[in-house]
């Protein structure tokens, strides 16, 4: 077996940034984007992170989605916003999100931005991380095209908007929680597809509503199922209402794919809730009662066989380390995938 392909996040970056460039994206919106792609693939989510660059760009050329387009302002108050995306790249919509939340809560403790007219954003928790970051607690959601069941219901009902957030703590670094509102992220069931693989019981359902393992027809046909049924359902609901109902813009069952239908502008709405744990005051810093909280976790006592308890994202930190010290590790498609884009751009990989 060869070893892993590993990529220094830098080089990783310039490339993306010269892809994005070269399609017609200015510096800074392609910096944004690269950033938060490579930063993705560091924490090991693979299916939200640089594979994705070639559909963005697909998409731009396509007409669904202009690279050079800046958010602008609908409505804005002291602890609220809304902001036009303008079919603009969804990190670039998601990171000025997140941070005029973290600006208007350091003024008024709490804040709520929702960005409507976006593309997909990536990976929701990146976000939430910015505001945690800053030293203040995040919340993100984002609407998405509709790829889930949901109960008593066949085909494709709502979209499995993410739910994400993080904490900041002193010792440890912030805790974080990134989740698809269906089993399992869409796009890991479509890689699972094109490499010819099932996926585990209890991910997706057929054109009929029964569940399968066999995703060779997703998303033609058949639907992600809800994450724990009813629960699933019912925050998904909740995502749409704070985004796309907020923003007065499309909800999930009204949105088209921006993978499947690259074309046709996405239209999804993110939202960011940001609150500064500094306004309700308290003893010790916030920071070291979070790191007593998760101390406490880890002091749990240990199930038969396991060896340690994590908290949320404390897998994907050590990745993150691991990544930063030794380069980010790419699966063979993903590496593929850039291999592909720079080819088609003219821009070569930083690899041999």
């Amino acid at each position: 077996m060869s070893p892993a392909l590993r990529v220094p996040c830098r080089e990783l970056e310039e490339f993306a940034v010269s892809c994005l460039v070269a399609a017609g994206a200015p510096v800074q919106h392609a910096r944004t984007a690269a950033g938060h792609l490579v930063r993705t693939d560091a924490f090991g989510v693979h299916s939200h992170g640089l594979k994705n660059l070639g559909g963005y760009l697909d998409k731009a050329r396509r007409g669904g989605l202009d690279l050079a387009a800046t958010p602008t302002t609908v409505v804005d108050g002291p602890a609220y916003c809304l902001l036009d995306a303008h079919r603009g790249l969804g990190m670039v919509g998601g990171h000025t999100g997140v941070r005029v939340a973290v600006e208007k809560a350091r003024t008024t403790g709490v804040a709520l931005v929702v960005v409507g007219e976006s593309t997909h954003f990536g990976a929701a928790g990146l976000y939430a991380l910015a505001a945690a970051e800053a030293g203040m607690v995040g919340i993100v959601g984002s609407n998405v095209d509709p790829n889930m069941t949901v109960p008593g219901a066949r085909g494709k009902v709502l979209g499995n908007n993410p739910l994400a957030y993080a904490v900041p703590a002193g010792r440890h670094p912030p805790v974080m929680l990134d989740i698809a509102l269906s089993q399992v992220a869409s796009l890991k069931v479509v890689a699972a597809r094109d490499a010819g693989e099932r996926v585990p019981e209890g991910w997706i359902v057929d054109g009929a509503g029964r569940p399968t393992t066999d995703p060779s027809r997703y998303p033609a046909e058949g639907a992600m199922v809800p994450m724990s049924a009813h629960k699933g359902y019912g925050l998904a609901v909740l995502v749409d209402v704070l985004t796309g109902v907020l923003a007065s813009g499309p909800t999930s069952d009204q949105i088209p794919s921006w993978l499947f239908e690259p074309e046709a502008p996405n239209g999804v709405a993110h939202v960011f809730v940001v609150i500064d744990p500094v306004v309700l005051g308290g003893s010790p810093p916030f920071g070291q009662r979070v790191d007593d909280y998760l101390d406490r976790l880890h002091a749990a006592p240990l199930a038969g066989g396991a060896r340690e308890i994590l908290h949320p994202g404390q897998l994907e930190w050590r990745r993150h380390e691991d990544a930063l010290a030794h380069g980010v590790e790419l699966p063979d498609d993903v590496a593929d995938a850039l291999v592909s884009t720079g080819r088609c751009l003219g821009v070569r990989v930083p690899w041999g």
